[in-house]
Formats: structure tokens, sequence, C-alpha cells
């Protein structure tokens, strides 16, 4: 029987084209050890530190090439550096190969390496031996960026360090803001702003993406440096429709944000969020629809439709004095918002125990029917009521006092329910339409003798949707006339009391 290969767990058996990848790599740094470290500027904190790192890669190399005697070994100089240490393991590669690989997972994806050597960190193996990756090369460096304070940034081209202070490189910034296909601007944006110290550029990113992203977007700016402290050359601000209100955020609201924890569109609500908890604290009253400030005046415009529901809203208002803030820009959402404060008892005083048919969600048809017949009646109860009139002019009549109550669409539905076949009551109703830019999609029902008719009443039937109580009789009268005098209607049949 034959016996069966045992494998690690954490490990996989390396192809042939991986490994000889692998001895390319460790040959190229075996002649040149220098590209496993950072470019640095001479004079500068970092490049003494690393020139005594390099000094330990030389002597890890030299002893590697010419291996030491016993003696030698154990009484000759050695590397001390962990970066010397793990290079010098993995060059043992070379002599070994690499059948079995090590697989490190880490939130950024996985990584192949060997594993070599006594008391090594697989961070140091896995840098050095994937020195060509932009991302992987930089857990060499994890300890001396902690030890010394070091900023050290991920460039296509390799490492640049420089040093104790953060130093962006502006082609970094520039390849983070075309990513996130950013662009600079001097206007006031809404979205978060974030602002590099070292070299004074800023970038807003706007609040159409934070609003739907699930993605960190400042996490882009921190990919590819490694710091010793990540946010000291950053600092974030944030611009919403509320901060002319509310102006002052507090810093800690972006810490879980800079920990790459709480994606764009969590930060953004939640600094909506405080912000529309420090509005309803202050002691001016104030609208906010959909996260946007509007003027009372251009509250009653947008949410209400018609004279019954301005009056509703208005009576809400009179006595409803915190601010209110609406998701949704929509009258019931508005009644219901105010119902328990102000709505059940605007209820209870046009009818007792009226209240008590709300059912949590209806209190806008509650208030309507409430408001319908008095609201209506007040609107026109100044003007002439008739006993009695004509076909074409009773429907004129109905059509025309619905519209002055404001409900211009059950005027419409008055007209297309009207079953008559009288062509001048017909014409009075293609008037009507044109006056109300109805005509849409409605014509077949009409004759061209029928619209042609209409179109030479258009002006008096305006004159009188545009009327007031004293002068609505006469027009009335006027179009009678006109009608006579075509000799579609007679003369008894048009009859108005008082």
């Amino acid at each position: 029987m034959k016996k069966r290969k045992t494998r690690l767990r954490g490990t996989k058996t390396a192809a042939k084209s991986e490994q000889k990848k692998l001895r390319d790599r460790l040959d190229r740094i075996k002649e040149r050890p220098e590209l496993l470290l950072p470019r640095t500027k001479d004079g500068t904190t970092a490049n003494d530190i690393y020139a005594k790192v390099l000094k330990d890669l030389e002597l890890a190399k030299e002893q590697y090439l010419n291996p030491p005697s016993f003696f030698s070994a154990i009484l000759g100089p050695k590397p001390r550096d962990t970066m010397a240490k793990a290079y010098a393991a993995s060059l043992t590669v070379l002599d070994s190969g690499a059948p079995v690989m090590a697989i490190a997972r880490f939130p950024h994806g996985e990584v192949n390496y060997v594993m070599r050597g006594s008391g090594i960190s697989k961070e140091k193996l896995i840098g050095i031996q994937n020195y060509h990756h932009r991302l992987w090369s930089r857990f060499a460096h994890l300890d001396y960026v902690k030890k010394y304070k070091l900023y050290i940034y991920a460039l296509e081209k390799g490492l640049i360090c420089s040093g104790t202070d953060p130093q962006y490189p502006p082609q970094l910034w520039n390849e983070v803001c075309s990513s996130l296909k950013l662009k600079e601007s001097k206007e006031t944006l809404f979205g978060v702003n974030v602002f590099c110290g070292s070299i004074q550029k800023s970038v807003t990113i706007p609040y159409k993406r934070l609003m739907k992203s699930k993605e960190n977007s400042y996490s882009h700016f921190l990919k590819h440096q490694i710091a010793f402290d990540q946010d000291a050359d950053f600092i974030l601000s944030i611009n919403t429709p509320l901060s002319d209100l509310v102006s002052d955020i507090p810093v800690n609201i972006f810490d879980d944000y800079k920990k790459g924890i709480q994606g764009d569109s969590d930060l953004w609500q939640s600094v909506m969020n405080f912000q529309k908890k420090k509005i309803m604290d202050l002691d001016e009253q104030v609208f906010i629809i959909s996260n946007n400030p509007i003027s009372k005046e251009e509250l009653i415009k947008k949410i209400g439709h018609n004279k019954i529901d301005e009056a509703i809203i208005a009576d809400i208002l009179v006595d409803y004095t915190e601010s209110i803030i609406l998701d949704n820009i929509t009258l019931s959402s508005f009644t219901e918002y105010t119902w328990e404060s102000v709505g059940q008892d605007i209820a209870e005083k046009f009818k007792p125990h009226s209240s008590r048919q709300y059912n949590g969600e209806n209190s806008l048809e509650i208030l309507r029917n409430l408001y319908n017949r008095v609201v209506k009646d007040s609107l026109t109860s100044e003007y002439p009521k008739f006993r009695s009139l004509a076909e074409p002019l009773q429907l004129l009549d109905k059509v025309v006092r619905l519209l002055k109550s404001g409900d211009k669409n059950r005027a419409v539905k008055e007209i297309e329910s009207s079953s008559s076949n009288n062509n001048m009551t017909k014409s009075l109703s293609w008037s009507v339409l044109m006056c109300l830019n109805a005509t849409s999609s409605r014509a077949w029902k009409y004759s061209k003798e029928e619209q042609a008719l209409g179109e030479t009443l258009k002006s008096l039937v305006q004159s009188l949707i545009d009327s007031n109580p004293s002068e609505y009789l006469g027009i009335l009268d006027g179009l009678f006339m006109s009608l006579y005098a075509v000799g579609l209607i007679f003369m008894g049949f048009f009859l108005y009391t008082f």
C-alpha cells in the first residue's frame, strides 16, 4: 500500500514555476541586498538607521557566500539585525529549494512564503521573500517603524522613508485621488474633506459617494503608507447640508472611520444624526426635509397640494413650535410626525372623539375628512349660489368651485366622469381643460367643432376661474350670452337665486 504524504495545515505544495520565481527573487537580493531597503535622504535619521541595517545585510551575505569555520562561526561577528537574520535564513532556500510554502492570511489578502530559521518573525520573512510586491514588502519594516517612529511609503518603484516626520509623496496623493476619481476644488462641497499637512493639499469626498459607499475611502490614503501614527499627516473634516446650523462636530466622531471599521455611509449617517439631535435642542424652529433645511413657506409649498392641505399645515404649525425633521417630503409623514403633539387635538376641536379613528397611519385621512367640507365651504361661501342652471353652466359652476377650493384633481375628474352628450357642455369642458393645461390624451373625446367653440370661450372661462365673488355672476352672465348667441341653449334654462 502506497504511503500517503502528509502536509502541515496552513501550507501548500509549491508549483515548480512558483519555486523558480522565488529563487529568482532571492538571487537578486543575494547580489543586491539594498533592494530590501527604502530610499532615504543623506543626513537624516532614517538614512543612519538603514545604513546600519545594510551593514548587517552585507555581513549576512558574506557569510552565506563564504561560510565561516566552526570557530569563526562561534567567535566571529554575527548579524544582529532582525532583517539580516531573516535575510540569511531566506537565502538558504537557494540551497534547499521550497517544495512547501506557508500561507499567511491578512485582511489585505493571502501571501505565500517559506518558513526558515528559529525565532524569526513571519512578517520579516514575508517582506524579504516578497520584496517586489508593493503591499507585502512593507512587512519587513514594521518593527523599525514602531521602534524608531518612522514614516515609509510604498510607491510603484519601491519604498521611500521620510524619517521621523511624515512627508506624503505628491505622486502617491495624485494616485489615490485618481483611483477615487476625486478632483481638487476651491468650492465648498458637501462631503468629507481630507487635508494632508505635509504637502498642503486637500480634497473632498463628495456626499453623493459617501451616502452610497460601503467602503472606507479614507483608507485609500493610508493604504500605501507604513506610519508610526497613520493619521498624523491628515486632518478630516466634514461639511453637510446641516453644517450652517450645527458646525461643531466632535473629533471623536471620526475615530471608527479612521480605524477602518466604519464605512463612508455609516460615517455620513452618524454625523447627520448628531447634527439632527443638536438641531432639536435649538431655541429656533427649523424644518429639515430629506436632510436639507427649508423655510416654513417652502415646507407648505412642497407638501401642500391644495387649499385644504395648506390649511391643515398652517393650523398644525400654529401650535407646533418645535423643529421638524422628516426623511420623506409628504404631507402624510408631516401629519404623522405632529399627530400626538398637535394633530389629534385639532381633530377633536372639529369633531369630538374623531381622533379615536386613528390606527397608527391614517392621520392625514382623518384631518382631510374633517377639513374637506369646512374649508371648501369657507373658500366659496361668498360666491353666489344657484337654485338651477342649464346643464353646461351647472357643470362649469361645480368645476370652478372645486378649483377655487384648491382641488384641481377632483375638478378634472368631475369633467372626465361627465356622461353628457350636450355639445355645449363638452365645449365648456374643453375650455376648462385648456385653462388647466390638461388636454393631453383627452382630445379624442371631443369633436373638432366642440374644441373650436371651447377655444373661443377659453378667455371667459379663465376669467371665471380667476374671479372674485363680486365678479362671478357678471362673468357667468357673459358666458350665458355667448352660449345664447350661438343658439345652443335657451334663456329659460338659466335661472339663479341668491
